[in-house]
Formats: C-alpha cells, structure tokens, sequence
C-alpha cells in the first residue's frame, strides 16, 4: 500500500456545507497556501536566501503543488486541529516528498521513550517519519483542538436553520394554516376539509405554485396561524450563527461576506488587512514554518529556516509606502535602493547612499 492511497475525507462535508464554516475555510486555506515559501539562514542581523534549498520543498512532483500542499495542511489543521505530514524518505534517509494524510485517520500514542508515535495504517511511525503539526493544545494533550468540534453546537444550530429555511422555501406558497368550515354545512366535515386540503397543497405548494390565486369551495376559508420567519428571528439566529463561526476561526465577520454589524478591524482596507494577518493568519503561518524549520534541522541544517513570506498580503497601501520609503530616506536609515528593492524594481546608481540631511555638512 503506498501513502497517495491513504488518503481520505476527515468527515467534515457536512460542515462545510454551511456557508460560513466553507467561508472561513476557504478564506484561511488559500491566504496561507499562496503565501510564497522560501528557506533562509542568518548572517549576523540579515536574513539571506538559504541554497541549495531542498528539493521536496519545491513541490515538482505532477500531483502535488505548493499551493496544494499547504491548502491541505490549512484544511487539516482548521477542521481537525492537527496536520499530519508523512516525510517520505530515499534509501538513504533523506526527505524526498511531503504528503498529507487524512488526520482523523491518526492515533497519537507514546512510544514509551517520553515521544509521540503515530498509528497509522495498522503500523506505527514516530516523529521523524511524520511531521505533527498541531494547533491549540491544551496542558498535557497529544493532539491540538479541532475547531469544528468546538464549535460543534453552532455548526449544528446553524445547519437547523439552514434547513428551516429550505424547507419553508420549499413550501412557501402554503404558509402553515388552518382551513375553517362553516357550521351546518352536513355531511362528513372532516373529510371535507382533508379533501380541500389535499386540493390546495397540490395546487399551491412548493415554489413552482408561488403566486397563484387560491379558491376555496363550500364557504371554506384559509386562515394562517404561524409566524413568519422574521417574526420567529430565524434571520436573527442565521446572523447570529454567521458572527459566532467567524468568532471560532478568528475572522472578521466583514471578509465572510458579513457586513450586518460594523466592524471594529478599522476603517482602512490596509489596517483591516494587518489586523486579519497579524491574529488571524500569523498564529498558523507561524506554526507550519516551526514544523518544517523542525525537519531542516532534523535533516542536518540547523542553520536554515523556512519563512511563509506574508510582506506581500500585509503590505501596506501604495501611498502609505511611499511616505514611509520618504521618511526612512530623510532620516538615512534607508536608501533609494532598498526602496525600489522591495517595489520590484532595479537599482539605480546613485541609490546606495541615503541623501545628506539637510543642515549637516557631509564628513
């Protein structure tokens, strides 16, 4: 049996057919899985590019990308708690590939020496063969928690009101009511009335009928006894519902298509990305890099890091780095060329001095 065909569902379809539970995923998953990944070492306070850079990390295999990879460990880690990676290894030990596994699939166990093992599979593996990568752990605990568990009775209370809805979708041409007889009529009322029942369910009922003109026979009337669902707040608990999920996973309500309440992430688009990067993103980002920084180490690079690059995603507006490029320059503790450095653009000859500052004669 090979590692591709272990593989499998972690039993969260259902959730995720919720929309706010699919939102927060997918907003999560793919901020991180398109963040650029890149190995670095240090020399003195700079951060330089660490090669050759290891080739599992460049994801060439035709099955699997970078983008692929790390949408996995994200969907792991926001549905179970926990990612599972297996280090698949050459003949002479070393990592050649990274595959994800189903983490519902893992048992987390000790193998007697103070270290985790996994079982997996019928055989058990330690943590040089599978990289545990765990979210929140509580004192004492093997595995991190999984959100979706936590959050388990809003998923559910919010998938009870998706349902409500779609079924008074389904019927909201006969609103729950009541067919009155007048008294004297003779006969079988009873069967009188489940008849004229009958007759307007099949006429009336579902979406396709909406609109219609209803008759009524023999002095019959429809009288309507339930509440709509506004009255019985199924919108209020919907929202309610929304707010409480993006509350779980750390997102602004606002990036989840959830605008009923102002938000407090402030009031710029580049302020409210920094919040979203900062403690929403960040905690994760910085997780999966101490894993894989982890098995550099392990591999006998102790000197290297791996950095999911976020400048990119928290950058500021353009305006706003222009001035702050401005106030760097003037103060000289940046040049031109470190400026259009980190703009993508080429240097310029005369860049590599920041200018004199004004007043001060140059030594």
């Amino acid at each position: 049996m090979t590692w591709q065909s272990w593989g499998g569902s972690a039993g969260v379809s259902g959730a995720m057919q919720l929309s706010a539970v699919f939102a927060c995923l997918r907003l999560l998953s793919e901020a991180i899985s398109t963040l650029p990944l890149d190995t670095f070492s240090r020399e003195g306070d700079t951060r330089v590019p660490f090669r050759p850079r290891p080739k599992y990390l460049d994801f060439a295999a035709p099955q699997q990308s970078r983008i692929t990879y790390l949408s996995q460990v994200m969907l792991s880690l926001l549905t179970d708690g926990n990612a599972f990676v297996v280090t698949v290894r050459d003949e002479f030990g070393a990592v050649t590939d990274l595959i994800v596994l189903d983490p519902a699939k893992i048992e987390v166990t000790s193998n007697g020496r103070n270290e985790p093992a996994y079982r997996f599979g019928g055989r058990t593996f330690d943590r040089r063969e599978i990289m545990h990568i765990p979210g929140m752990m509580l004192p004492g605990a093997t595995r991190g928690v999984s959100p979706l568990r936590a959050a388990r009775d809003v998923v559910d209370s919010g998938r009870s009101a998706q349902d409500f809805g779609a079924q008074f979708m389904a019927n909201s041409a006969v609103p729950p009511a009541v067919i009155e007889l007048p008294e004297g009529g003779g006969g079988d009322q009873q069967a009188r009335a489940r008849s004229i029942a009958k007759m307007w369910n099949e006429t009336h009922g579902g979406t396709s009928n909406a609109g219609k003109v209803g008759v009524l026979i023999g002095g019959a009337t429809l009288k309507t006894v339930a509440v709509t669902p506004e009255d019985a707040q199924w919108l209020d608990s919907k929202r309610f519902g929304v707010s409480e999920i993006a509350r779980f996973y750390g997102v602004p309500p606002h990036l989840i298509a959830d605008a009923s309440n102002s938000t407090s992430w402030g009031s710029g688009l580049a302020e409210q990305n920094l919040a979203f990067g900062q403690f929403a993103l960040r905690p994760w980002v910085e997780r999966i890099e101490d894993a894989h920084t982890r098995l550099l180490a392990d591999e006998g690079m102790s000197d290297a890091f791996v950095k999911l690059n976020m400048d990119a995603l928290l950058r500021p507006s353009l305006t706003d780095r222009y001035a702050s490029y401005a106030i760097g320059i003037q103060q000289g503790f940046l040049t031109p060329n470190d400026a259009r450095r980190w703009e993508d653009l080429p240097p310029v000859p005369w860049g590599d001095e920041p200018p004199p500052t004004p007043g001060i004669s140059p030594t």
